[in-house]
């Protein structure tokens, strides 16, 4: 749990900076996330065995494309760890992010749940992202103002 720990937070650190690095070994090449039990590929619209759609939303290229999405939107964002336990099969975070809303001036402060499952080599094969609907409505409209 200590490397996963040191690598979640490598990957905090960067996205805090705005920038979209995966530490080596976090996130398996075909890691699958999904938003409050949503799958990635069906919050983007598209059938999840197009090869595009899967070579866009799973692993390292599916993180930083929602990474991006979330700079977009709150410019630093800060997610603070604030529990992280062994939930079989996996790992249950729980944090908090909080940032500005771009354009706006209005502030994003909520708890966010993030459930995950390993794989054999230790790497996250997926990633379940819990946060509140009212939150991500205004994320949307924020990633969306100029």
């Amino acid at each position: 749990m200590d490397t996963l720990r040191a690598r979640l937070t490598e990957l905090i650190d960067a996205l805090k900076r705005g920038r979209l690095d995966v530490p080596d070994g976090l996130l398996d090449r075909n890691a699958a996330f999904s938003l409050n039990g949503t799958p990635y590929e069906t919050l983007l619209g598209r059938d999840p065995d197009d090869p595009l759609i899967r070579l866009i939303a799973r692993g390292p290229a599916g993180y930083r494309f929602a990474a991006q999405a979330l700079i977009r939107a709150l410019g630093t964002p800060l997610l603070t760890i604030e529990r992280m336990d062994d939930a079989p099969p996996g790992y249950e975070v729980t944090g908090l992010l909080s940032g500005l809303l771009r354009g706006s001036g209005g502030s994003i402060n909520c708890p966010v749940i993030i459930r995950m499952t390993m794989t054999l080599s230790g790497t996250v094969a997926t990633a379940d992202v819990v946060i509140e609907r009212d939150v991500l409505t205004k994320l949307d409209h924020a990633r969306g103002l100029p």
